[in-house]
């Protein structure tokens, strides 16, 4: 059965709950034991000191940089992917609330150095209660060390790794370094029997690839003799592994990058092999990767990664899970039985992106963690689908990554059970509200999304038969199906002649959705004006059909009115007195703001249509000089993507002359050509004014919902608005990281060049 996405309800009953594994040694300590029970986690790998260098952004080749002003290195910080995900494995097992009942221990094997470092990571460990009573100590060779250059803007992080001691000091181990003059002689090798006794007492394996593979590969060749699970981390040293690793590790755990090395040391030995592995993905797994697909955003691709992992199980590997950063995790299981996605956790409210070096280190130790009390059956009494197990493992091992990011150093940044539980339990209650495909998602996302429910009217041959289609509250109920969905717009009264406001409530609370706005969409009646008609009565009628959408989003639960009339304008020179029109506006939306103080108004400009040729409020600046003259505080302004474009806008530009006074924003792109509203998928003709775009959002600190205002005629609207909802979460993460110290000089220089350079590194990350 393929699992490509599962959306449940069981973020918390495993870190509530630990029960654990007995001691056995012949079974890896994997029985179920009533009593006190003691496991353990065997953590095999490297070690360093680590010296930190604040730079205002990455140097190029040949090029020499100082560090930011007012900074100084940030020195002997431990570190090292074995010494990170040992502390991480210790602090993720113990909380402050677990029993006497429940014992978790984690061991470290490494090898220290000869040097005062190596005093330091000792004591890194053993204060974090890791014992290290199976290292090593080289005579020869230093401890390992870490130079790590970081972008405090983004938190990004690029290092330099002299090896020491981690790479040389495993001579007992058989691995030969030329330069030592003290080799073992072959009486002095550690056997495997001895190898295996080292390791039988441990419950679970976890290796990295900054130590010897010689190293990896006798632990894993023993482990897998005892029926320990073991985890390898590819990241670290770009080498081949050979068939007998990957066959003794349950879980190969690459990043995007590294999984695309790793594969690239490997060739499809049969051409027909290679052909028959494709043609099973492709009428296996077809599914899946559609519906991962608009989650990741298009800057991985799903088959491309799916072939990388396919060709690493034919040399040998069994799970292969990815981690994808900020586009969340993927596993491929053993035979593409099934494959598992899950989204990246939200940061904690109020945090950000401070250094992304042991992020990587605390997922897999997160993720190992959570792996042994399934192993253990934790799960098995309340979650009988092994997917949603592995699916918590991943989410668990989500949660330590996004927590580690927002503190500084590798070891220093590594959360506790506790943080992890806390932060899961913040973000548990909007995931269970979540209705299969609908309702709130758990990305890390500020904002709630809208789609214009008339699209729900679109491709109905993808409907089932059974299904109506004919109403508001079924594109409704068809709406809800979209994946991270939040909140819907409803127009008034288009959308409201056949229920009314009270039963459309009740509608979005079965759907586990909310109102974002009233939108208003004046009748034909209005032709000739709505809230400027030449005909006072009509012209009446018209703000009280206004007034009544305030009523109605006071039903609703929702506090936005967003004024667009189709009709508000002229076609030919000489047809209306301007002055006399934009006053009229001016005194409609005072009473309307006077009316209802509760809720926030606002005007959608248009710059022209098939049913005005020229609005009276055609631009953004024409929109900010009728908010001076309305004057109210509850006033404010609708931007639409499209029709900034039609204006001749550049978007971000208005938003950031909008500032504060913006209400609502409607996403969508075109081509621009005369009098045409295109309604493209955002981002899909203007990615980098995309990308702005959201960036001024950010400046100006935002705080309305995202309404998707596009024409899918000819795409499925469902994974349209999905495909949306990915793009802007992948352009709001990839401003995010852009420099502000680089931004503002390349503001300050109008360095053109800069600025595209800038934004053309950013786009490759969307």
């Amino acid at each position: 059965m393929i699992q490509s996405v599962k959306l449940f309800r069981f973020l918390l009953l495993s870190i509530s709950a630990i029960i654990t594994c007995s001691g056995d040694s012949s079974s890896g300590g994997q029985t179920l034991s009533s009593q006190k029970t003691i496991r353990s986690i065997l953590v095999a790998g490297s070690l360093n000191v680590d010296t930190f260098l604040p730079i205002s952004r990455f140097p190029s080749s040949g090029e020499n940089l100082t560090l930011l002003p007012n900074t100084h290195p940030l020195v002997d910080v431990p570190g090292g992917k074995g010494c990170n995900q040992a502390i991480a494995c210790a602090k993720l097992s113990s909380s402050t609330q677990q029993t006497q009942q429940e014992i978790l221990r984690v061991a470290f094997l490494g090898q220290f150095g000869n040097d005062a470092a190596s005093q330091i990571l000792q004591s890194a460990l053993t204060s974090n209660n890791v014992n290290i009573d199976l290292c090593g100590k080289s005579k020869q060779h230093p401890s390992g060390r870490g130079y790590v250059m970081i972008v405090p803007d983004s938190g990004e992080v690029s290092a330099v790794i002299s090896p020491g001691s981690n790479f040389y000091g495993w001579s007992k181990w058989g691995v030969k370094n030329p330069t030592d003059n003290d080799q073992q002689q072959p009486n002095e090798l550690l056997t495997d029997d001895e190898i295996k006794q080292m390791i039988s007492p441990h419950s679970l394996l976890q290796l990295q690839c900054e130590i010897s593979d010689l190293v990896n590969k006798r632990l894993a060749s023993a482990a897998k003799k005892l029926n320990i699970p073991v985890i390898l981390d590819v990241g670290g040293e770009d080498r081949h592994m050979d068939r007998e690793l990957l066959q003794c590790c349950d879980y190969l755990i690459p990043n995007e990058t590294e999984l695309e090395r790793l594969a690239g040391h490997y060739t499809d030995e049969n051409k027909d092999e290679r052909q028959q592995g494709d043609d099973k993905i492709e009428t296996t797994v077809q599914q899946a990767i559609d519906d991962i697909q608009p989650l990741i955003g298009q800057s991985l691709h799903v088959p491309t990664l799916l072939q990388h992992a396919r060709r690493l199980q034919k040399n040998g590997a069994n799970n292969v899970l990815i981690t994808l950063g900020a586009h969340g995790s993927l596993l491929v299981k053993k035979d593409v039985s099934s494959i598992l996605y899950q989204p990246s956790c939200p940061l904690p409210s109020g945090s950000r992106v401070v250094d992304e070096t042991g992020a990587g280190d605390c997922y897999r130790a997160g993720f190992a963690v959570a792996l042994l009390q399934q192993q253990c059956g934790s799960y098995k009494d309340v979650i009988d689908d092994d997917d949603e197990i592995l699916l918590h493992c991943m989410k668990f091992g989500s949660a330590a990554g996004a927590l580690a990011v927002t503190n500084k150093g590798a070891v220093p940044s590594i959360p506790t059970l506790d943080d992890v539980k806390a932060l899961l339990s913040a973000n548990g209650e909007a995931a269970m509200k979540c209705i299969p495909r609908g309702g709130a998602d758990d990305d890390a996302f500020p904002f709630m999304f809208g789609s214009r429910i008339n699209s729900m009217k679109d491709r109905l041959d993808l409907v089932s038969d059974s299904s109506p289609t004919s109403s508001p509250r079924d594109w409704l109920r068809r709406q809800a199906t979209i994946r991270g969905l939040g909140c819907v717009d409803f127009n008034y009264p288009q959308h409201f002649h056949d229920w009314d406001a009270k039963e459309a409530k009740q509608a979005l609370d079965e759907a586990n959705l909310v109102a974002g706005a009233v939108c208003l969409r004046y009748p034909s009646t209005f032709a000739r004006g709505a809230m400027n008609h030449p005909d006072p009565k009509l012209r009446r009628e018209a703000i009280e059909i206004t007034k009544q959408a305030a009523e109605v989003a006071k039903i609703l639960g929702c506090s936005e009115v967003v004024v667009w009339s189709a009709y508000d304008g002229y076609d030919y020179p000489f047809q209306v007195d301007y002055k006399d029109k934009w006053n009229q506006i001016v005194e409609a939306f005072q009473e309307c703001c006077d009316a209802y103080p509760d809720i926030k108004w606002s005007l959608e400009f248009k710059p022209t249509d098939e049913n005005t040729r020229f609005f009276t409020v055609p631009s953004t600046g024409a929109a900010m000089l009728l908010l001076k003259d309305i004057d109210r505080d509850n006033m404010g302004l609708t931007l639409d993507m499209g029709h900034m474009l039609m204006a001749g806008e550049n978007p971000g530009q208005s938003i950031a002359m909008v500032g504060d006074k913006l209400f609502g924003i409607q996403l969508n792109d075109g081509y621009t050509r005369l009098a045409a509203e295109d309604g493209m998928m955002f981002g899909s003709v203007h990615p980098s004014l995309a990308l702005e775009a959201m960036y001024q959002l950010r400046q100006i600190d935002f705080k309305g919902h995202l309404y998707f205002d596009t024409f899918p005629q000819r795409s499925d609207p469902v994974k349209e608005a999905e495909y949306n909802i990915q793009r802007v979460k992948d352009f709001w993460n990839a401003a995010g990281r852009m420099s502000k110290s680089e931004l503002e000089r390349i503001a300050s220089e109008h360095d053109a060049i800069g600025a595209l350079e800038l934004v053309n590194q950013s786009l490759r990350e969307c």
